[in-house]
């Protein structure tokens, strides 16, 4: 392939240049990298560089309600999306469009996709939820801040 591109390049049949970023980025090529992404969003001056006014981000609208929070819901240094509830604890995480996490659940350190399910006195520590994961009552997932535990799309554990 580097032959093809370089000949290119060589008889003038490829344009090749380069453009300078003026701020941070991000190298996502494995599961620690994107848990460490998005991780860093959680900072409100990382969010300023990456949301900033003069760039802005179109994407998908999906209109919802706001999250809803119950009566015992507890909830620090996290991004909620959307469309969720929440009734349970959730601690420096990322938790996606409609996710439910349960009464005396706790979610920390973790990312959680669209439509998860939490169920009541799950715990979970360093986990990333793909869309649709359902944990089940009482289950406790707790791993290691260097390897996060994945689960896939649509699995119950």
């Amino acid at each position: 392939m580097s032959d093809v591109l370089q000949k290119a390049v060589n008889n003038g049949g490829l344009n090749v240049a380069g453009n300078k970023y003026p701020v941070r980025g991000w190298h996502i090529d494995s599961v620690q990298a994107y848990y460490q992404f998005n991780m860093a969003t959680l900072d409100a001056d990382t969010r300023a560089e990456l949301f900033a006014p003069d760039r802005p981000i179109h994407t998908k609208v999906r209109d919802d309600m706001p999250a809803r929070y119950g009566k015992g819901a507890r909830v620090s240094g996290s991004l909620v999306a959307d469309g969720g509830r929440i009734e349970g604890t959730v601690e420096n995480s990322v938790i996606f469009r409609g996710v439910t996490i349960e009464k005396g659940a706790t979610v920390r350190n973790s990312i959680i996709m669209q439509d998860a399910f939490i169920h009541e006195d799950a715990e979970l520590d360093h986990c990333v939820f793909d869309k649709q994961a359902v944990v089940s009552r009482g289950r406790k997932l707790i791993g290691p801040a260097t390897y996060p535990i994945v689960i896939s799309k649509g699995i119950t554990v």
